[in-house]
């Protein structure tokens, strides 16, 4: 019996989509899959609080994996990531993700010393991460520990000396804690585990190429009103668009999180009275960024600070409260009328 023409049309669809999942799939195994060559041995150090998206970093430079972002993909599925430990481990090049995996996650090679484990979600402050580090489970330090041991750690020589009176304790600090999952042996000094999340900070800077209209610490602030912004991800970089177009307009960027951050302590909404805070981290009193970020920033915010979406947008507002939605517009009549129709859904 001869097929319709639709069922000729659905076969050929199967078929293409087969033949794109095999491809998919051989050129994953390509750069996860184990080298059939037997490669050169390498020495791989994995030091304390390295987060497992740092250790594709290293195992890519050693030449045991071809691809970090491969690594760091797979690691996040599979659980084998979750017992990888600082040691000195014996490898080859070319072993590819699955075996290096395997090889870490082993018992051989590793430090067993006792560790703690924590995860600092994106857009905590520097005391908020401070009392995350202090209240993981088998953490040894006291909040007031880690606030000694903060004021010991020096700062990335591209972060601005001088910051004037600062709305929140250690605000020179604001930004440079990254946040990500690291593990850390508890014999650890409180200093050299803070070392290592701003180390952390200066690894993703690095990465990033900076525009020409901001510095590196520009870059990092921004993607801190970034983070504290957008709640969908996919919205990062048209907000950092708006934000670019009003720097060059020049426009006040008028960012809520700013003047929630210059009153200094959690408010659950922005009242007229406070825009009238007289601080420098008030984006609606004064002109271009702030002196400092406002909280940690996440890799995909500072990927967006630096690499906005090319559109004119100049505003954007809340439209959907549940889901954190924006919608953008390019002149204040559209906007004024986006926050109307956003009120009439919340009456």
């Amino acid at each position: 019996m001869a097929l319709s023409k639709s069922s000729k049309s659905f076969l050929l669809a199967m078929v293409a989509l087969g033949v794109l999942v095999a491809g998919g799939i051989v050129a994953l195994a390509a750069v996860t899959g184990d080298n059939s060559d037997e490669g050169e041995p390498v020495t791989v150090v994995i030091p304390e609080g390295l987060a497992a998206s740092g250790v594709g970093d290293i195992l890519a430079d050693q030449g045991v994996i071809r691809s970090a972002l491969a690594f760091r993909i797979a690691a996040r599925f599979d659980e084998r990531a979750q017992r990888i430990r600082t040691g000195t481990y014996r490898m080859r090049t070319g072993m590819g993700t699955d075996a290096a995996l395997e090889e870490l996650a082993s018992a051989e090679g590793q430090d067993l010393a006792p560790s703690f484990r924590v995860t600092i979600p994106e857009g905590r402050t520097v005391i908020e991460t401070l009392e995350l580090l202090a209240e993981a489970d088998g953490s040894p330090f006291t909040r007031s520990e880690l606030e000694a041991a903060l004021n010991g750690v020096p700062l990335p020589e591209w972060v601005p000396a001088g910051i004037p009176d600062p709305p929140r304790e250690f605000a020179a600090y604001e930004g440079l804690l990254f946040p990500d999952t690291y593990e850390f042996r508890a014999d650890m000094e409180a200093q050299d585990v803070l070392d290592r999340l701003v180390e952390r900070t200066e690894q993703v800077m690095d990465a990033i190429d900076v525009p020409d209209n901001l510095t590196r610490h520009e870059v990092l602030v921004m993607a801190s009103l970034i983070e504290r912004e957008a709640r969908v991800v996919d919205e990062q970089r048209r907000i950092s668009a708006v934000m670019h177009n009003r720097l060059a307009e020049p426009m006040r960027l008028q960012v809520d999180a700013t003047v929630i951050y210059a009153i200094g302590e959690h408010v659950d909404r922005v009242l007229n009275e406070h825009l009238q805070i007289d601080s420098p981290w008030n984006t609606y009193r004064y002109d271009g960024l702030p002196p400092t970020p406002i909280s940690g920033a996440g890799r995909g915010a500072i990927e967006a600070a630096a690499d906005p979406v090319d559109e004119d947008y100049l505003y954007y507002v809340v439209i959907d409260p549940e889901t954190g939605e924006h919608g953008f517009s390019r002149t204040l009549e559209e906007h004024n009328q986006k926050v109307q129709e956003a009120r009439q859904r919340r009456e």
